[in-house]
């Protein structure tokens, strides 16, 4: 999608309206990295932010129902009412193209939408290599934006339940930066840019954006297909030994493309959707249908995996985590 017109999620003093996002960058991490000298890994990677698509395909989308809140966002169900060839074109016939029954929209908090343009990123990277959207993730359609006019409200914000931490040592008649990520701070070893400038230049680092703490007008959404279940934190031996089997070879994927997720919890993974729309589920490292999926990469790193001190430093994370996961639960 280019653009998409969202239903049931915004009001005007005239009563329930709708808004148009068009397909906005996403936010590059620096390089993580287990090397204190910091030195260039060998080879080239796709590092840079995907350019938004032009042209391409509008969606009208209708909000169903609210499913959840996080730290980052709220969580909201979505059909498809209508899909043109373009925010202006004609009107396409009902399944010329394979799109899920329903989408899932995020709809990023005010304060945390650089953080919602850090996860579409990873997506983006996820996307660039073969048999992983829709095999250990959920298919992403890309990350949106818009301004609000002035009489344009999000009910949804009227009524948020985790509201954002006041940040501490804020300098005086500054704002304060709520979604903070790793790499803002400078001089850190395990970052590292690489020379590259698509950190420093996008519209998301902190020289060009702050989000304001007075629900700035401005509305960050990530499109997912929606999955079904949460993983639940609770499994009967052997199912137990089986769930973590199937979790270790989507980290092992994972580690592949040099991607550490760092949020790993139950409710970051769900079982994949219940009414499959494509046939690229099946995994071609493992050439299986995984049963679970991996959201929420907000506070994901990413590394060289042609590195050997990085590999086997975030292999030895991953695999760690998740035993420490099983002996805690």
């Amino acid at each position: 999608f280019s653009s998409v017109t969202l239903h049931g999620l915004t009001s005007s003093d005239n009563g329930e309206c709708s808004i148009t996002l068009h397909r906005e960058q996403s936010f590059p991490a620096k390089r993580y990295t287990s090397d204190v000298e910091g030195r260039t890994p060998v080879g080239e990677q796709q590092w840079d932010a995907t350019p938004p698509p032009t042209n391409r395909l509008h969606a009208d989308l209708q909000i169903t129902d609210q499913l959840g809140e996080g730290r980052l966002g709220q969580v909201f169900a979505a059909c498809l009412v209508s899909l043109k060839q373009s925010i202006h074109g004609e009107t396409l016939p009902d399944g010329c193209i394979p799109l899920p029954s329903q989408f899932c929209i995020k709809l990023a908090k005010p304060e945390y939408i650089r953080s919602l343009a850090r996860e579409a990123w990873f997506y983006e990277q996820l996307s660039k290599e073969d048999g992983f959207p829709g095999a250990i993730t959920p298919i992403c359609f890309g990350f949106f934006t818009c301004r609000l006019s002035e009489n344009i409200q999000i009910r949804s914000w009227l009524s948020i339940k985790i509201e954002p931490e006041e940040p501490l040592d804020v300098p005086e008649g500054e704002e304060p930066v709520y979604d903070l990520l790793d790499d803002d701070e400078e001089g850190w070893y395990c970052y590292f840019d690489d020379g590259r400038t698509s950190h420093l230049d996008s519209p998301w680092h902190l020289k060009q954006w702050k989000a304001r703490a007075d629900r700035s007008p401005f509305v960050g959404i990530l499109i997912t297909e929606r999955l079904a279940t949460q993983l639940p934190p609770k499994f009967s031996i052997p199912s137990e030994e089986l769930v973590r089997a199937e979790l270790l070879a989507v980290l092992e994927d994972l580690n592949t493309v040099g991607i550490l997720h760092g949020d790993m919890k139950f409710n970051n993974v769900m079982s994949r959707a219940s009414e499959p729309w494509l046939s690229s589920e099946v995994c071609p490292r493992h050439r299986r249908v995984h049963p679970w999926r991996l959201i929420d990469f907000d506070r994901s790193y990413k590394f060289n995996p042609s590195y050997p001190i990085d590999k086997w430093y975030i292999t030895g994370i991953q695999n760690s985590v998740l035993d420490d996961w099983y002996i805690r639960g």
